[in-house]
């Protein structure tokens, strides 16, 4: 037989496996809380935004060049100048264009008078030849002679009127109120008409932004733009302190196949000038505006094999698995289109450890972000 234990012994494992099973009289023990951060879900209106990177271009851009050759006298503003329409800007000299213009008056002049004889000549052989003391032929030479000077007078009123318009063209004026760039010719040189680029003047407000939006887009920038609600915003100091909005007044009638986009243009007034011709600058285009929509963050979202779902808080401090459907994003933030009540919470942090129905311990409660 077996060696008997001890009563020392046997109390000291009784013990022991007393200590390791436990007093199963109240059951497990049940997990503590987690600790979350949840968000309200938040109704309020918001615009469905797609963002672009687009260029500032001016919708007027005149290149100054001479409509007259000569020596360029003098200019009359500073390089970029705020440039008004009708200002004058270059001087070229005007003496030869003066001389053209005395030479072609007195030729106006000349033939005039040769006219005036004509005509009283014509008269007169005219009532001679009705009383039969001239040939038929020196009437009509008569005749002849004063519709050859009327035509002279003609050609010649036609040569002072364009030898006034190159005097004027000595004289170059702004075409539109703009900036003035910078100027390549300088008093002393001589320019050459249609060739010479003096300046440049470039229209400041209105202008617009050239950017390029995704063809997934079109339909939706076409209905808005059919509306004339299609609208496209731009913080030019890039702070997000200023935005401003302007009108899309442009959509390319082509699809660009090698980028899958389409060309359009905004039209800001810029009366301040901060957008400037040449800019790159971040473009916002407003494709939708809704009054009334649901926003949650969107660290909010979480992913399974049946889609997005997130986690409400209920009144019992538990929570709950909810699916849900996003519409759009916006930047920290997401619209939900369904599966959400205004006012819910929803878990932004401390996911990782629930599953549904855990209890959890609410440490802040949040809202989504602002609108912009």
């Amino acid at each position: 037989m077996g060696r008997l234990l001890s009563p020392k012994l046997s109390y000291l494992l009784l013990s022991l496996l007393a200590l390791a099973c436990g007093d199963t009289r109240g059951g497990p023990a049940s997990p503590p809380p987690v600790p979350v951060v949840v968000a309200r879900v938040e109704q309020r209106p918001v615009e469905r935004k797609v963002k672009a990177l687009g260029t500032v271009e001016s919708v007027h851009v005149v290149r100054l060049t001479p409509q007259v050759d000569g020596q360029l006298l003098s200019v009359h503003f500073g390089e970029g100048d705020r440039i008004e329409q009708g200002q004058l800007l270059f001087r070229i000299d005007p003496r030869p264009f003066e001389n053209l213009l005395r030479q072609r008056e007195a030729a106006l002049q000349r033939d005039l008078a040769e006219l005036r004889i004509a005509e009283a000549e014509a008269k007169r052989r005219a009532a001679l030849f009705e009383q039969g003391f001239v040939s038929a032929e020196e009437h009509e030479q008569a005749q002849s002679r004063a519709e050859s000077l009327r035509a002279s007078v003609a050609a010649d009123r036609a040569a002072v009127d364009d030898a006034r318009l190159q005097l004027s063209y000595c004289s170059i004026y702004a075409p539109v109120t703009g900036r003035a760039g910078q100027v390549f010719v300088h008093p002393g040189n001589i320019v050459r008409k249609n060739d010479t680029v003096l300046a440049t003047v470039q229209q400041m407000h209105p202008i617009r932004i050239a950017f390029a939006a995704r063809e997934g887009d079109l339909a939706q920038i076409l209905q808005q733009a059919e509306r004339g609600a299609l609208v496209s915003e731009v913080s030019p100091l890039q702070d997000g302190t200023t935005v401003l909005r302007g009108r899309v007044d442009f959509v390319d009638n082509t699809v660009q196949r090698s980028t899958g986009t389409i060309l359009l243009k905004a039209t800001f007034d810029n009366l301040h000038e901060l957008l400037w011709p040449g800019q790159f600058l971040p473009v916002e285009l407003v494709l939708e505006e809704i009054s009334s929509a649901l926003v949650v963050p969107r660290v909010a979202l979480q992913t399974g094999q049946q889609g997005l779902y997130v986690f409400v808080l209920q009144p019992d401090n538990t929570v709950r698995v909810r699916e849900v459907s996003v519409a759009f994003e916006l930047d920290s933030d997401v619209v939900v289109a369904a599966g959400l009540q205004p006012g819910e919470w929803v878990v932004t942090e401390g996911q990782i450890r629930l599953t549904d129905g855990a209890r959890v311990e609410v440490k802040e409660r949040r809202t989504a972000s602002p609108p912009a």
